[in-house]
C-alpha cells in the first residue's frame, strides 16, 4: 500500500503526549507497516526504521500502540485498513 488516509485530528488526539522522538518512531512504524502490508518484525524494529539510537522510544511506542504476536508487532487499526 503506497497511500493511506491520515486523519490529523485523530492522530493528534492520540499522540499529543508523545515526545518528538516517539512521534517520529510512531510515524515511521506506521509507514513501514502500511508499505509492507504486514506486521513490524520483532527482530530489532528500531534499526529497521533507522532509529537504532532511540530504542527505548521505539519500544515505548510499540508497547503502547502495537501488540506482539507470532507474526511480529501488529496494530489493529492498520490491519483493518489493509484489509
Amino acid at each position: 500500500m503506497h497511500y493511506y488516509q491520515f486523519n490529523i485530528g485523530d492522530y493528534a488526539s492520540h499522540t499529543r503526549y508523545l515526545t518528538p522522538m516517539q512521534d517520529l518512531a510512531y510515524r515511521r512504524l506506521l509507514d513501514l507497516y502500511y508499505l509492507q502490508e504486514k506486521p513490524i518484525s520483532a527482530e530489532n524494529p528500531a534499526s529497521i526504521i533507522g532509529l537504532d539510537d532511540c530504542r527505548t522510544d521505539v519500544e515505548q511506542v510499540l508497547n503502547k500502540y502495537f501488540v506482539l504476536s507470532e507474526h511480529g508487532w501488529e496494530n489493529k487499526r492498520v490491519e483493518a485498513e489493509i484489509q
